[in-house]
């Protein structure tokens, strides 16, 4: 099936769902209407797209939007799709049963955006600590002031390494410009 034809049979599915759609090369762009973004993906994981290479969401502090890439190794065929959500509530519908790999993209972009995804089996941060307060790529976020603490791993020995190697080129330095330094100053003595 061409990018074209799919684009065309997505829209006759859906209607006003999908807001927008174009094909670019052997990409088909569309955005769609989050409340029904499950739909769309099982209709797009059906026509083949069997890949879910990415997952992320995008702030546009008035709504957020979820942005899927799914290939399609049958059709030799990208979608980019874009689902939107309030910036009040953002929810979407997981996607985790019809992709795996949405597992864990759809937890950061909980943990990162705050956009909740019902449905999803495993709803918790997913790089922050679970008490962390918020969700920091969001543009309103206000930084309280609590920083993770700094673990020093290995910083002695980069220290002592740091320290001997200024030792060493110290220690060059004066056997090289010591023996060439004690003529110059006897000639600008003379």
């Amino acid at each position: 099936m061409r990018p074209e034809e799919i684009l065309e049979r997505l829209k006759e599915q859906f209607g006003d769902v999908i807001r927008e759609g174009e094909v670019r090369d052997k990409t088909v762009h569309l955005l769609a209407d989050g409340a029904r973004n499950f739909e769309v993906c099982r209709a797009i994981r059906e026509m083949g797209f069997d890949f879910l290479s990415c997952l992320t969401g995008v702030d546009w502090k008035d709504h957020f939007e979820v942005v899927y890439n799914v290939c399609s190794l049958q059709h030799s065929t990208k979608l980019h799709l874009r689902a939107t959500t309030s910036h009040d509530d953002p929810r979407l519908h997981s996607v985790a049963s019809l992709w795996a790999t949405a597992n864990w993209h759809e937890r950061e972009a909980w943990d990162l955006l705050g956009i909740r995804f019902e449905g999803h089996p495993d709803h918790r941060r997913i790089l922050l600590p679970e008490d962390w307060v918020g969700h920091p790529l969001r543009k309103d976020y206000v930084d309280e002031g609590r920083y993770i603490q700094f673990t020093p791993y290995g910083e002695s020995k980069k220290a002592a390494s740091r320290e001997a190697h200024a030792a060493d080129t110290k220690h060059e330095a004066g056997a090289k410009g010591g023996a060439a330094a004690a003529p110059a100053e006897d000639a600008a003595q003379e």
